[in-house]
């Protein structure tokens, strides 16, 4: 018995081989759908929720450095939160080398003034992170 392959498969190459999407894992998954996401938000914005789900921290400083290229390509604002020190970590290692094209805001509640925005430079994430500061 013969199987045709599903055309509705997405597939990856490599080393001409095809290889189903789905055979990669979690994380090679979540890079697609970023991916996909930013191209259908072209002369837009993007809103990624909990950016660090299912992509392993060591792989994070990579998909961020996609992100910045694609956004930056296809005119789209991108807005990702986290809860990680190790995505503001990937984040920073590429923000500092093109600090001209993120920023990074922390959201804080005060009982009195409500939601606080609090923009971070570079240097000051930098900084925190160096000592273990609170910036997520």
């Amino acid at each position: 018995m013969i199987v045709k392959p599903d055309k509705n498969i997405p597939m990856i190459f490599f080393k001409n081989e095809r290889i189903p999407l789905k055979h990669l894992g979690e994380g090679m998954y979540r890079v697609f759908h970023i991916i996909l996401a930013l191209v259908n938000a072209k002369n837009g914005f993007l809103l990624i929720d909990e950016f660090e789900n299912g992509l392993h921290y060591t792989v994070q400083p990579k998909v961020w450095e996609l992100i910045f290229k694609l956004a930056k390509e296809l005119n789209v604002q991108v807005f990702a939160t986290t809860h990680s020190k190790d995505c503001v970590e990937g984040f920073h290692a590429v923000w500092e080398s093109q600090e001209d094209e993120g920023t990074l805001h922390r959201l804080d509640n005060d009982p009195d003034e409500g939601v606080i925005v609090m923009p971070y430079n570079c240097e000051l994430v930098a900084y925190a992170l160096d000592r273990s500061g609170e910036i997520r």
